[in-house]
């Protein structure tokens, strides 16, 4: 849920990731807060619904969320 509600460049949350895994954060809950850094993004949700649409943005950001959970799982997984 944190890396939804940030609002840092991706040049910034590489190295934070880096920093996190050196500190014994797995690699899951990186590539979590990662994902959905990039991907979800709740305080923008009422900028991008302005020009989507709720339904679409709603949808993008449910499925955006689902789908970086699904990658943490899948690197807990094989990592």
């Amino acid at each position: 849920m944190l890396g939804s509600i940030s609002l840092i460049p991706g040049f910034i949350a590489f190295p934070l990731g880096a920093i996190l895994v050196r500190s014994g954060v797995s690699y899951g809950v990186v590539a979590v807060f990662i994902t959905t850094l990039m991907m979800v993004g709740i305080l923008t949700l009422p900028l991008e619904a302005k020009y989507f649409g709720w339904r679409v943005s709603l949808l993008r950001n449910a499925l955006s969320f689902a789908g970086a959970l699904l990658v943490g799982l899948l690197l807990g997984v094989f990592l």
